[in-house]
Parts: C-alpha cells; sequence; structure tokens
C-alpha cells in the first residue's frame, strides 16, 4: 500500500468525516487511525503500536521544529495575556473606536495589520486575530469575515516576503539538487523572487480583500454572515466557537496604546534578531527555533516594561502563564494531531505517490504551470500542509527543466506550486492555518471552511487561468496581463451586479458599534439552546 493511492486515504478520510461531522478532533483521530491501520496491514495491535510511535516521532522528530513552534505559540499566548492584563489591547480598542469611525475602515486596519505582520504566518494569524477581534466584535463584522481575512492574508503574505519565515524553506526546496552549473549564474534567492513575482494566487487573493474592503462587497457564505451580524449584533451568527478561551483582564485600567505595540515590536526584532543570527554562524536552527527564542525573550522584556511602569504585578504574571496556556491549549492538541496525520501519510510514502504523477506529466511542458498548480491544490488541501505539498512537488520540478532552470515556464511551475500549496493551506479543514484562525477569532471552524472555500476557489480560478495561458506562451507578462484583465472584469461586473440588486452590505455609522458583543453572544446561543429544549 505504500507508494500508492492508499497514502493519500487517511487524509481524504479525515477531510470527508470533518465536513459530514464537523468534528474536527474526532475527524483527525479516525483519519490517523485508518492511516496507521493501512500501515500494519489491517493488524490492530499493530496499529495502535504505530499510531503512537508516530505520535511520538512528530513531537520529537523534525529537527524539533515542531517542539519550537509549541514553545512560540505558549510564549504568544502568554504575550497576548500580558498584554490583555496591562490594558494595552483595550488601549488600542479604545483608540480605534475614537479614530476609526466607519465599518469599512476598520476592515482596513484589520487587513492593514494583517498584511504588516509578515514575518511568520503563525504569529500573523495569532497577533492579529487577537488584538482585532474584540475591536471588530463592535464594529457588527462577523468572526467568519475576520478569520477569512487573517487566515487568507497570513499565508499569502509570509510566503512573497523574503525575510519572512516561510522563504528559507522555499529556497532550501528550490536548492535541492541543484548545482552551480545547473543555475546557470543565476543564485537561488533570486529564483525564488523572481517565482514570487509571478505567484498569482497569494497576489490576487491580498488584492481581493482589499478590494471587497473598498467596495462594500462580500460573496456567498461570507456576505450571509456578514449581513446577519449586522442585523444581529452578534459577530458568532448563533454559533459557538469551536476553540474557547477565557478572557483576561486588564490589572490596570490606564494602560497606553504602546503597551501593545512595543510588545509586539519586542517580539518582531528578537525574532528577527535569532533569524539572523542563527543564519550569520551557519546554525542548523530553522526560523521555528529562532520564533521560538525570540518570542521567549519578548515575554521577559514585555514583563519587565510592564514592572517599571507598573501595568503588572508578579502575581498577575502569574496568572497570565496559566491564561496564556488555557488559550492555546485546544490549537496544541489538535496541531499535535494533524503533525500525526502529516507523518502517518509520509510513513505510507505519499512522497512516491505524488513523484509518480508528477513524473507521468513531465512531457507537457507547456501546461506544467496549471496542471502542477492543480496537483499543490489537491494535496495541500488533503493533507492540510503548505510546506509539505511544495517540500513534496518543488524538488520535482527541477528534473523536468534540465538546462532551463530560471526559464520564464520554470518560473510559473515553481509559483504554481506554491499558489496551489497556498491555497489548500487557506481552506483545508485540518490545516494549521485554518485552525489557528478560527482559534483567534474565536469563531465556528467548520462554519468558517464552508464559507472561505467558494470565494477562495474563484481567486484560485483567476490564478489558474494565468498560469494556464502563461505556460502556454512561456510568458509571465502575457500570463499577468491576461490575470489581471480577468480579475478587473470579474471585480467590476461583480460590484455592478450587485449594485443594481442591492445586494452590497449597508452602510455602517458610529452609532451603530455595539457595547458588550459578547453578551449578544451569549444571548443568542442561549436562545439556541432553549428552542432545542
Amino acid at each position: 500500500m505504500e507508494g500508492t493511492f492508499w497514502a493519500l486515504v487517511p487524509a481524504l478520510i479525515t477531510i470527508i468525516i470533518a465536513l459530514i461531522t464537523k468534528q474536527v478532533y474526532i475527524s483527525l483521530f479516525i483519519g490517523i487511525f485508518t492511516g496507521a491501520m493501512l500501515f500494519a496491514h489491517g493488524n490492530p495491535l499493530t496499529a495502535f503500536e504505530n499510531l503512537f510511535e508516530v505520535m511520538a516521532k512528530t513531537l520529537s522528530g523534525d529537527g524539533g521544529s515542531h517542539g519550537a513552534i509549541l514553545i512560540f505559540i505558549l510564549m504568544l499566548g502568554v504575550l497576548v495575556a500580558l498584554i490583555d492584563k496591562a490594558g494595552g489591547t483595550k488601549a488600542m480598542g479604545n483608540w480605534f473606536a475614537s479614530n476609526v469611525k466607519s465599518r469599512k475602515g476598520m476592515l482596513a486596519v484589520t487587513a492593514g495589520f494583517g498584511a504588516l505582520m509578515f514575518m511568520d504566518d503563525y504569529f500573523n494569524r495569532l497577533a492579529t486575530g487577537t488584538v482585532m477581534r474584540p475591536i471588530t466584535d463592535k464594529y457588527r463584522i462577523s468572526r467568519v469575515k475576520l478569520a477569512y481575512i487573517i487566515g487568507s492574508l497570513s499565508v499569502a503574505v509570509c510566503v512573497l516576503v523574503p525575510i519572512s519565515s516561510w522563504a528559507s524553506a522555499i529556497e532550501s526546496n528550490i536548492a535541492s539538487g541543484l548545482t552551480e552549473e545547473a543555475l546557470n549564474g543565476d543564485n537561488i534567492y533570486s529564483l525564488y523572487l523572481k517565482s514570487a513575482a509571478c505567484n498569482f494566487y497569494p497576489i490576487l487573493t491580498i488584492v481581493f480583500i482589499f478590494a471587497t474592503i473598498a467596495l462594500g462587497m462580500d460573496f456567498f457564505g461570507i456576505r450571509k454572515r456578514e449581513l446577519n451580524t449586522m442585523e444581529t449584533q452578534d459577530p458568532n451568527c448563533g454559533m459557538e466557537a469551536t476553540f474557547k478561551s477565557e478572557e483576561h483582564h486588564a490589572e490596570k485600567s490606564t494602560g497606553k496604546i504602546i503597551d501593545l505595540v512595543l510588545p509586539i515590536a519586542f517580539m518582531i526584532t528578537f525574532s528577527i534578531g535569532f533569524m539572523i543570527y542563527f543564519s550569520a554562524t551557519d546554525s542548523s536552527s530553522g526560523s521555528e527555533i529562532a520564533l521560538a527564542c525570540g518570542s521567549t525573550v519578548a515575554v521577559i522584556a514585555t514583563l519587565i516594561m510592564y514592572l517599571i511602569r507598573k501595568n503588572i504585578t508578579l502575581k498577575g504574571f502569574t496568572q497570565s502563564l496559566g491564561d496564556g496556556f488555557k488559550s492555546i491549549c485546544d490549537v496544541f492538541m489538535i496541531l499535535i494531531l494533524a503533525w500525526t496525520l502529516a507523518d502517518i501519510c509520509a510513513e505510507l510514502e505519499i512522497n512516491t505517490f505524488i513523484s509518480s504523477i508528477a513524473n507521468a506529466m513531465g512531457d507537457m511542458k507547456v501546461l506544467l504551470p496549471a496542471i502542477m498548480m492543480l496537483i499543490a491544490m489537491g494535496i495541500s488541501f488533503a493533507t492540510g500542509t503548505s510546506w509539505g505539498t511544495f517540500g513534496i512537488i518543488v524538488p520535482l520540478v527541477n528534473p523536468m527543466f534540465v538546462g532551463q532552470i530560471g526559464s520564464e515556464l520554470y518560473l510559473l511551475t515553481v509559483a504554481a506550486v506554491l499558489s496551489g500549496a497556498v491555497f489548500g493551506d487557506q481552506v483545508s479543514p485540518i490545516s494549521d492555518a485554518t485552525i489557528l484562525a478560527a482559534a483567534t477569532t474565536k469563531c465556528n471552524h467548520m462554519d468558517y471552511v464552508r464559507c472561505q472555500l467558494p470565494v477562495a476557489l474563484m481567486v484560485a480560478v483567476l490564478s489558474f487561468v494565468g498560469f494556464l495561458i502563461g505556460g502556454i506562451t512561456k510568458s509571465i507578462t502575457i500570463g499577468w496581463i491576461v490575470t489581471a484583465a480577468a480579475f478587473v472584469i470579474f471585480m467590476t461586473v461583480s460590484y455592478f451586479v450587485q449594485r443594481s440588486k442591492n445586494m452590497l452590505l449597508p452602510k455602517f455609522d458610529s452609532s451603530m458599534i455595539v457595547d458588550d458583543p459578547e453578551a449578544v453572544i451569549q444571548a443568542a446561543l442561549a436562545a439556541k439552546q432553549s428552542e432545542k429544549q
């Protein structure tokens, strides 16, 4: 069964069960056990042994990156709890309420904040979601819409920015199997930058988000959730959050904006500093280790600053440690299960299966960008990992372009793989991107998945057209001209259709700001519960 279609079965079963039952934990465990049973050739005792062996390897292996990610998330949870206790989040919320009067302006601020958090996708989702959710709730912005903005921008921005944690991973995959002679005077960093310039899907995703905000448009389930929130004031639209965490209360009501800005600046500065240090010392430590170190030092620096400013006491810090851990317990559990599923698929030699598919299509070179995007979309959606997807497929691209490394067709093919991987990571119900976006915005996870999928597919179709035409013409420029034209036509037609049918989102003014959205959410849930009884 190894190296065949069966390697995909555990992930496919997980996704199908998750979509039907809306129970992510159960779906992941069934998928993992299915994979263990396949690997054990149907022996349940051996399957249980394999399951826990793989789970143990998941936590201790992968060069320590998984453990480092968990430490980073824990430290970020503690940092967020500290900021809340010091009054930083409340101060930022008050500033936004005083200076941003429109709902559209708040959406733009949220998207802009997310775009600026380009260093790492985990940091992006956790920081943006935690800071902006209490504020956007007041402006009647649905949590599904917030999760869509955060989840989409986090991966789209990070895959494009050369100083993000993604860049080094992508460059290492591009470099796989390439010699100086094969590079033909080019270099890996240059290839990454050139491929980023024609990475249609993440670029269009960023433009699409800001365009829909500016035009007051939304589509499909996200539009329904926005209209519901505007009418009922309930940002969760009567649904229960999948991942719950306790609210933190400020010890000091006179917190300043600096109490939020400086800790985030500490996080960014120290994390980038450790990345540069590890790179300069030729350390084998990856960006995940740098983020773990940077976040830990940021927490220490923030604590010292708050103690000096008397924003928080040592007792308050101890409470923040507990609050931070509680807030990410669900995330820890589901990430470990998702990683275990990916490792089970690896044990079933999913790489071999994907390699056989890619090599079978090697003769249709002009169609490779479009084909590779579809393959990457499917694999990333099924496995829930973009890094695993481009880690498998990008090294397979190089042998198909012997003597043509750096050509426009090669760059389009690499970009297509990255685009497909980003799409799957963004929309898969088992990806850490989707899980963290739902967790940090406190929305219903599967409702978020269902609402964003058709919207992401629209952008994916436009991107696919660009890769198809760009591949056939072997021209990035022509690919971009066609893609840009298709995007402008689509958005223009959609806008005038929605305007003519009075489907644009209604106007919003400061008098419509909700004082206590959490109370509205609880009242809606209580009413729903009483209806069931």
